[in-house]
């Protein structure tokens, strides 16, 4: 039995103030339109000990004390595949491309969790001033969050071999993203919270 296993790790604090416009090599930040390809697993193997597919993700945020001012804070928090840490052994997989699908519907649950992440920033950012401790537990609830949804995922798809299970997942992470969309990376505009 193939096991596949998928990681997620969360940094905390501040960044260089570039990162979002300097991605080290091997990185991608989530973009609707940019797809996983086997190109963006940087480590190839052949290997029967290891698992066939491993992606690595990070969520990491830039948030400082006067970022309450802001319009949204949206481009402080990032969700990034990291390639140099993710890999593939195509000599175990039948459908690489299913597998690496699955591997993109992880992503894309990661960029709900930071959407999610970005719109409970928001809500509470007059509290940013007051000091970071609300940052860290809006943060640990989140991972706790995808956490359990991550591993929903891989049981009802069996491990992305569930075709049917695999659409329905599909579907709702559509759903979810769309229901999310003004606190994607990319919108700079003002966010009226809803009360």
């Amino acid at each position: 039995m193939r096991k596949i296993i998928f990681s997620f790790i969360v940094i905390i604090g501040s960044l260089n103030q570039t990162f979002g416009q300097r991605l080290q090599e091997g990185q991608i930040q989530w973009d609707s339109e940019k797809r996983l390809s086997i190109e963006d697993f940087k480590i190839k193997m052949d290997d029967k000990n290891n698992d066939a597919v491993f992606s690595q993700f990070m969520i990491s945020h830039e948030i400082g004390g006067f970022d309450f001012m802001r319009r949204n804070l949206n481009q402080t928090i990032e969700n990034i595949f990291i390639g140099n840490a993710s890999w593939i052994d195509t000599t175990k997989i039948a459908n690489i491309k299913k597998q690496i699908d699955f591997q993109q519907m992880q992503f894309d649950l990661a960029e709900i969790h930071a959407r999610k992440f970005r719109k409970r920033v928001l809500e509470n950012k007059n509290k940013i001033i007051k000091g970071f401790d609300i940052i860290n537990q809006i943060n640990n609830n989140i991972m706790t969050e995808f956490s359990e949804y991550r591993l929903l995922l891989v049981k009802e798809t069996e491990a992305g071999r569930n075709i049917k299970k695999i659409e329905e997942w599909k579907e709702r992470i559509s759903t979810e993203l769309n229901d999310l969309d003004e606190f994607r990376y990319e919108n700079k505009r003002k966010i009226k919270l809803k009360k």
